[in-house]
């Protein structure tokens, strides 16, 4: 399964651990997580497995457990599939 963002949104980021995401596809603003804010800055207008987008990331964390890495970004991801930023392929 593929995720795709629904259109580039912005953000706001004031250094602390929640990041103000505009999405200009349906208009709603939403404070989310600045981990959220770093897996939906990895798509980039193209769609992304879970796989593809955790060895996208993996890089960038320090996490030494690839099984928590994988819950961690599955559990955004349907976060933001929920908040209807993203949206399933």
């Amino acid at each position: 399964m593929k995720w795709q963002i629904h259109s580039v949104g912005r953000f706001y980021d004031a250094n602390e651990s929640t990041v103000v995401y505009f999405d200009s596809h349906s208009g709603d603003t939403h404070l989310i997580t600045d981990f959220a804010a770093f897996l939906l800055q990895q798509f980039n207008d193209q769609p992304l497995s879970a796989e593809e987008l955790i060895n996208r990331v993996s890089p960038k964390i320090d996490s030494s457990d690839t099984t928590e890495l994988n819950d961690a970004v599955l559990a955004v991801v349907n976060e933001l599939v929920s908040l209807d930023i993203l949206k399933r392929e």
